[in-house]
């Protein structure tokens, strides 16, 4: 299925401290500010990290590899209201709201160039009708587009065979391991500590609460625990004593060398394409939201493991090009940089997962897909539940306990 099927149905950085002998890393003595440990450092716990440091927090971000190496990184990093869920919708709108402000304190780059979304059939001209009905009565209300209307207000792209189309001026999209560095040296700045490469091996409890992130580098004691490492949060997890299922969700994009800039605006196009044009002029897209279904793949479409052969992976990433290149007159000829393999942060609903656990009740835990379009919110609702104990009414959907169950091994 492509992202729109998909989306219908979802109702400066600090040193790493590897190498360092064991020792135990304490807060200031004397100082009343909490300290709260943040595991992972992809674009939603560096979010996280920077809203809580801001707040007057002491935090520590730990990171198994590097940050933005997950899925942020392999992110196609579309900022958008996109979800026939109303509530949902709203909580995505408010975290873009909160990307303008970011942008322009921040100087995130960000592309804000909205969106358009055609079909080629009639099958595919329906689901464009509903998807474009979800902003209906909104401010945000989308325009449809003829044939000429779409030439007219895109001539970067020659849609071909055409049955509907909708523009969304709302839509932006973003370099994620920028966003994801400037969250990181924005909490820094206010104090924020990261480390990485640095393996959480185990989290020390004391009568149902969270006291200290153990690591091969050390013991820190930390007074509040937040959870946000992607596809290695189940593993996390189940050191508190909770399991988490996550779908598995592998995705491929094709990456081309940068050239000029035709177009500042994300497609979803016929027969699975999605693609738009980053700032540098690079062009970023697939052709399929799932990895192809082929014999070789299969090991791929189980677990979490790279394509078998470098020859494979630039198989596909040329395919991508071309196939794109049959709508972008801009893509031909242009040269492949990379293909990247992501597995989406998917919970098995759709819908993300955040709050405090069940089982200890200074520990969160984030767990979305989506993201990127969702990183601000999260830093920003999360941290006023930790530091103020202020709890929004939007996030009562989405509570840990709907997904969570009591592991039989801690």
């Amino acid at each position: 299925m492509n992202r729109r099927r998909v989306i219908q149905g979802l109702s400066g950085l600090a040193l790493g401290m590897s190498g360092m002998p064991l020792a135990v890393t304490a807060a200031p003595r004397g100082s009343r500010r909490p300290h709260v440990g943040v595991i992972g450092a992809g674009i939603v716990g560096a979010s996280i990290g920077m809203h809580l440091a801001r707040a007057g927090a002491l935090v520590t971000l730990f990171e198994r590899t590097a940050p933005a190496a997950g899925a942020t990184r392999n992110s196609f990093a579309w900022v958008d209201p996109w979800t026939l869920d109303l509530h949902y919708q709203q909580l995505r709108l408010r975290s873009i709201a909160l990307y303008g402000r970011l942008d322009r304190e921040l100087g995130l780059g960000m592309v804000w160039g909205g969106y358009i979304d055609w079909g080629a059939s009639a099958a595919e001209a329906r689901d464009v009708r509903d998807l474009a009905a979800a902003l209906e009565g909104t401010r945000f209300a989308v325009r449809s587009l003829d044939a000429a209307q779409f030439r007219q207000l895109s001539p970067a792209i020659e849609p071909g065979p055409f049955a509907a189309a909708f523009y969304s001026g709302l839509d932006g999209h973003l370099d994620p391991v920028r966003v994801t560095g400037c969250f990181l040296a924005a909490a820094q700045r206010h104090g924020a500590q990261l480390k990485y490469p640095c393996e959480v091996t185990d989290v020390a409890t004391r009568a149902g609460r969270v006291t200290a992130v153990v690591t091969r580098e050390g013991v820190t004691p930390v007074d509040h625990l937040v959870i946000a490492a992607g596809v290695d949060t189940p593993r996390l997890l189940r050191m508190l004593g909770e399991e988490l299922t996550l779908a598995h969700a592998p995705g491929i994009l094709a990456h081309s060398v940068p050239g000029p800039v035709v177009t500042r605006m994300v497609y979803d196009g016929p027969a699975g394409l999605e693609f738009k044009q980053m700032a540098d002029g690079s062009i970023v897209g697939t052709d399929s939201e799932q990895v192809p279904n082929l014999p070789q793949h299969a090991l791929i479409r189980e677990q979490p493991v790279d394509f078998p052969d470098e020859a494979l992976r630039r198989q596909h990433g040329e395919r991508i090009l071309a196939r794109l290149a049959q709508v972008m007159p801009a893509a031909r000829g242009v040269a492949l940089a990379r293909l990247t393999l992501g597995f989406r942060v998917l919970p098995t609903d759709g819908l993300p997962i955040v709050g405090a656990l069940p089982s200890s009740a200074n520990a969160h835990v984030v767990a979305t897909h989506s993201g990127v379009t969702l990183a601000p919110i999260m830093g920003k609702l999360v941290s006023e539940e930790i530091l103020a104990q202020r709890h929004d009414l939007i996030l009562a959907p989405y509570r840990p306990e709907r997904m969570l169950r009591r592991s039989t091994v801690v």
